[in-house]
């Protein structure tokens, strides 16, 4: 906002140019860093500088094996699909995101389907939460909840391709709730537990 300076009455003493310069730059110091000797005022003030935003290594952590958690149970699920619909482990890539009971429980599964001459054909579909990881334990863990729709999910006859009947009041919509834990530098899935709940 500019700063209006007294003009002198008429009539009255006329004090020399510099002299009324330099009484200018005293009435305006507050607001002004300086004053140039023809009169132009300038601003020297410094520039506002934005405080430095500071990451959290913590929680960059937390986020990224959030990330790999998730990753590996897509991957658990992806490789799952391609199992069961063969009845066999082999070439699914199952080993490489489950382990322990995880994986033990799908391998004896899937034995029992062989058996059977059963397959799994069609699409699950997952909706997993964003799991929960503590980098403190070691081996580092995680949980997760998910919501599994197995209505796509149809089990058939291998060799005839022709649908086997389940009972039609079971659940194809339910709560599962998942462990991981790292494996060396790698998240697995652990275990998996289909509950009694309605998603």
């Amino acid at each position: 906002m500019p700063v209006s300076v007294p003009m002198i009455a008429a009539g009255a003493y006329r004090r020399p140019r510099q002299l009324a310069i330099a009484a200018a730059c005293t009435a305006v110091a507050v607001t002004l860093a300086g004053c140039s000797s023809d009169g132009d005022a300038k601003d020297k003030s410094s520039p506002t500088v934005a405080p430095s935003k500071t990451t959290d290594p913590k929680a960059t952590a937390e986020q990224k094996a959030q990330k790999a958690v998730t990753a590996a149970y897509r991957g658990y699920w992806d490789a799952q699909i391609k199992a069961y619909a063969k009845a066999d482990p082999k070439g699914s890539g199952l080993d490489k995101y489950a382990f322990d009971r995880a994986y033990s429980k799908t391998f004896a599964e899937l034995a029992t389907m062989k058996g059977a001459g059963n397959v799994l054909k069609g699409q699950p579909r997952i909706s997993p939460e964003e799991p929960e990881v503590n980098l403190d334990k070691s081996p580092q863990e995680a949980t997760l909840k998910d919501c599994v729709d197995v209505s796509g999910w149809k089990l058939q006859k291998e060799k005839s391709g022709k649908e086997v009947p389940l009972p039609k009041k079971r659940l194809t919509r339910f709560v599962t709730k998942v462990s991981a834990r790292t494996v060396g530098d790698k998240w697995m899935i652990i275990n998996v537990d289909q509950t009694d709940l309605k998603c």
